[in-house]
């Protein structure tokens, strides 16, 4: 998790962006295809381009990939994962750095902030940065935020700075990060259904 949300019982290390990025992205001791195959230590490699996506700019550079034997027939490369580096290694064309991820993670949790938003400021911080790439769509984005949350280990450790991990009441005031349309069911509600059986606090209102 970013540094802002650590909790003193959370292991999981967190990574600051490696500056300067380095021109060819090295592959390390192994990497990782999308269908799970891992390459062995020290694979034979070989280099593609791809685009660095931060705050205010993007760079291209070059990343060290390496054929995946499960899916040669379709040409799909192991990537490295790049978190030592403060990256997040999307597809082995386009990375992110965890700053910017990072960045959108705080803002929603700060206030409301929609997706189409975000990604409005940052295409404003590129132009006026003079950036030579410019910054993703609004769909792509949310593939990247979401598939970078999805990796972070989070699991339960939530707590409040005051109440500790179980506070007597806790008040949701909406849903920031929403769902597709194509996500809605039956069986999906807001948080803010009361549930039969659901305890009544007479002094909260």
């Amino acid at each position: 998790p970013p540094e802002w949300c650590r909790l003193s019982t959370d292991t999981a290390p967190s990574f600051a962006l490696v500056q300067p990025i380095p021109d060819v992205i090295p592959l390390g001791e192994t990497g990782r295809c999308v269908c799970g195959w891992v390459s062995p230590p020290s694979p034979q490699t070989r280099k593609r381009k791809c685009t660095v996506y931060g705050s205010y700019a993007a760079t291209t550079a070059q990343v060290e990939v390496t054929i995946c034997p499960s899916c040669s027939a379709r040409h799909v490369y192991a990537g490295p994962d790049l978190r030592e580096l403060g990256l997040f290694n999307f597809n082995n064309q386009s990375i992110y750095t965890h700053e910017l991820l990072n960045s959108f993670t705080s803002r929603i949790t700060a206030h409301e902030l929609p997706f189409h938003a975000f990604v409005t400021t940052v295409a404003r911080e590129y132009l006026e940065h003079r950036s030579p790439v410019s910054f993703v769509s609004d769909d792509t984005f949310r593939k990247v935020w979401f598939s970078f949350a999805r990796v972070q280990v989070l699991g339960d450790s939530f707590a409040c700075e005051i109440c500790g991990p179980n506070p007597r009441c806790i008040i949701f005031d909406g849903v920031t990060a929403g769902f597709d349309e194509t996500q809605i069911t039956s069986s999906l509600k807001p948080p803010t259904v009361i549930q039969p059986g659901a305890p009544v606090r007479m002094s909260v209102r």
